[in-house]
């Protein structure tokens, strides 16, 4: 894939994040203000999210998904599942769960344009 479309598609990728973000904070009644505070993040960089300039880092996911109830599969693909995260990782085998942990870090990391970045 060229650089020009993987550019292109993670434009769409982050403006799609952003907008499921964006109705899900309608759906709270919250302001920018409150959802950047949630996140601990400041305001213009919760905006910034909101129109898919940036996406969420994972620990950001993770809060979302704690503090907010909003499904982290939800968030990333529009898909609407009725089992959650933690479910999966709970009803996995012992043996395995590192496996599934490598994984949903990597698709996590792809969300996060192939990187993960902790600092914000």
């Amino acid at each position: 894939m060229d650089n020009k479309r993987k550019k292109k598609e993670e434009r769409q990728l982050y403006q799609n994040i952003g907008n499921r973000l964006l109705m899900r904070r309608r759906e709270l009644h919250y302001t920018q203000e409150q959802m950047a505070e949630q996140l601990g993040v400041s305001t213009g960089f919760y905006g910034m999210i909101e129109r898919g300039e940036k996406a969420p880092s994972i620990e950001k996911l993770v809060i979302i998904y704690e503090k907010l109830g909003t499904d982290i599969t939800y968030l990333l693909t529009g898909d609407e599942k009725e089992d959650q995260v933690p479910d999966y990782i709970e009803k996995c085998p012992r043996d395995k769960k590192y496996d599934f942990e490598q994984l949903m870090r990597h698709a996590l990391n792809l969300a996060d344009h192939g990187g993960y970045n902790a600092k914000e």
